[in-house]
């Protein structure tokens, strides 16, 4: 049985809500998985585990893109506006080909991949920052730190610059975000410049986020005591209300009539 368009666009935002935090915990899951291989020499048992964990991950993505493909409204803007899920499903079928088993090109491979789940990570933000604190954007700014720490290594590996291995790009990523930049390490491919970009813009975000949240917590007790006032005042008000009308209904009920005088 066919579905029509107004039952799938009601399905599809179910789906959305209920897949949005868990998408978003699978995306800032393949981060370290993608980095580990690049940073520690695994063992062979550790790197298949690592295997079978990116794979199930990806069979998530692929069940995801599938069902939202088909209950979008319209599904050709679906795929282009959603390019990095696309990416993340399709990129892991490329790794087998001959042209992908070169030094160069994994490497532009790899970072394809880290740079799709980076846009799913951003992207996936948004709707749950709608209903979360704080505390979800420090730890979203934190995988996004990661995460662009193993992009400038990627590009900036072999380049000739100051960034050779992740401990000096994780430190360069580090004074970058808080706008400190020391310039001890800084990138000199065009890649990495624009991921330096991205994190500077970053860094402003989040602080001004952070202001924001301590500003709005200061305030917090001055707004507490004006709503009570305001509580205070109404009651008051009240109670006026309240013996206004009860002297009207005093000053307009009758006199009562006098008795009348007795004949001695």
């Amino acid at each position: 049985m066919l579905m029509t368009r107004e039952r799938r666009q009601e399905a599809y935002l179910t789906v959305e809500r209920f897949t949005e935090v868990p998408m978003l915990v699978l995306s800032a899951l393949l981060v370290p998985l993608l980095l580990a291989p690049l940073l520690f020499d695994l063992s062979p048992g550790l790197d298949d585990a690592l295997f079978v964990l990116d794979w199930a991950i990806w069979g998530v993505f692929a069940l995801e893109l599938g069902v939202k493909t088909y209950l979008s409204p319209q599904r050709l803007p679906y795929l282009r506006q959603h390019w990095f899920d696309l990416l993340i499903v399709v990129l892991p079928f490329l790794r087998p080909l001959r042209v992908v088993r070169s030094a160069r090109a994994l490497r532009v491979f790899r970072a394809l991949r880290l740079v799709s789940v980076v846009a799913r990570v951003t992207h996936s933000t948004r709707a749950v920052l709608a209903g979360h604190g704080l505390q979800y954007i420090l730890l979203i700014g934190l995988i996004l730190l990661l995460a662009c720490a193993g992009l400038v290594m990627l590009f900036e590996r072999d380049s000739g610059g100051t960034i050779d291995g992740y401990d000096e790009a994780l430190w360069w990523a580090i004074t970058t975000i808080t706008t400190v930049g020391y310039g001890d390490r800084y990138p000199i491919t065009a890649e990495g410049r624009g991921i330096a970009a991205f994190l500077m813009l970053l860094g402003i975000s989040l602080f001004s986020l952070l202001t924001a949240n301590i500003a709005a917590f200061l305030a917090q007790p001055e707004q507490n005591g004006q709503t009570a006032s305001m509580d205070d005042l109404l009651e008051s008000i009240k109670r006026l209300e309240a013996k206004v009308d009860e002297l009207q209904r005093a000053t307009a009920e009758p006199a009562p009539a006098e008795a009348p005088l007795g004949r001695n």
